[in-house]
């Protein structure tokens, strides 16, 4: 099987449908950061996101089953892999602490 080229422009639009798709999912989610390059080795591009909830819980879990799929899509389907980093808020109150 031959690889597909990548392009910027296809990785561009692949972010702002994954966004999209997050706010559908959530929409009081914050996206906290779109990194449009490799942020990792094996990343083509990151997005930090903010759930709003203090705690991690099953909404979260059924959020994050239905992301970490769509990211397993696009890897399959385009040859993207796109991070995603879900954070509740008491994570990213202790990070910053």
């Amino acid at each position: 099987m031959r690889r597909r080229r990548k392009s910027k422009k296809e990785l561009k639009q692949l972010l702002e449908e994954m966004c999209e798709y997050i706010r559908r999912l959530e929409p009081k989610a914050q996206i906290l950061k779109v990194t449009p390059h490799r942020l990792y080795e094996a990343d083509d591009a990151w997005i930090e996101v903010l759930l709003p909830y203090r705690e991690w819980n099953r909404k979260a879990d059924r959020i994050a089953d239905a992301v970490y799929q769509r990211v397993w899509e696009i890897e399959m389907d385009k040859g993207y892999f796109i991070g995603v980093s879900l954070r509740t808020l008491d994570e990213v109150k202790a990070r910053a602490g």
